[in-house]
């Protein structure tokens, strides 16, 4: 199906694309696609993620929602992302990968309903906390590549970041928008002055009153209250 591949098997399957669904009732932006083996060989093997091109892990995460995962800086400022790993992967933060390199097994963990691979990327970006989520299907097509090709020559690591303030938020508590900005850049009208967190996926926050959604938004623009 790809051209260049994010799984071991090399048979990508996809079964939930980039961009708006509905998933247990609620709407949401899904922001990135999730593939399994064409044959769902992670069912009875190993089956592992690997490396879209060359590059530098950045962040290694082990969420609520995203279960076990990896974030990999690419150059021009390109970033990466693979969740729901069986176990986390053996990769450090400031450890370099080449294209094909293995990440992570494909597991089920944080808010998943199957094994499968959750595969992200974010452009203008360098960390977790910053950048906009793209479409990932034209870089797997070889219609976009990453720095001029795929494999794409390795970054830099970059320094850390100071962890967010507000990365304290949770399903349920009440918000202020900062920054009327939705998490795919779009402008939106904060009619309230306080929003419901309705659901968490890394940096992403749907926010919403009650149980109607609103918008999703980054958590650099939410103030607890």
């Amino acid at each position: 199906m790809y051209k260049y591949h994010i799984i071991s098997t090399k048979n990508e399957l996809r079964t939930s694309p980039f961009g708006w669904r509905t998933l247990g009732g609620v709407r949401e932006h899904h922001d990135g696609l999730d593939v399994v083996d064409a044959k769902r060989l992670e069912k009875t093997s190993d089956v592992w993620s690997i490396a879209l091109a060359d590059g530098v892990v950045v962040d290694k995460h082990n969420g609520v929602s995203i279960g076990h995962g990896i974030d990999i800086l690419h150059a021009g400022n390109i970033l990466t992302r693979q969740y729901h790993f069986r176990t986390a992967s053996t990769l450090k933060v400031g450890d370099k990968v080449k294209a094909g390199d293995k990440i992570g097994i494909l597991g089920t963990t944080g808010r998943s309903t199957g094994i499968h691979l959750h595969f992200a990327v974010k452009v203008n970006s360098t960390r977790w906390s910053n950048g906009t989520f793209v479409d990932p299907e034209p870089y797997l097509r070889g219609e976009k590549t990453i720095g001029g090709g795929s494999p794409a020559a390795s970054p830099q690591p970059v320094p850390a970041e100071p962890p967010q303030a507000n990365a304290e938020i949770a399903v349920g508590d009440k918000v202020r928008v900062v920054r009327a900005v939705q998490y795919n850049g779009e402008p939106f009208k904060t009619w309230y002055d306080r929003y419901d967190v309705i659901q968490i996926s890394g940096d992403r926050i749907v926010i919403g009153i009650g149980k109607i959604v609103t918008a999703a938004v980054n958590i650099r623009d939410l103030q607890k209250v």
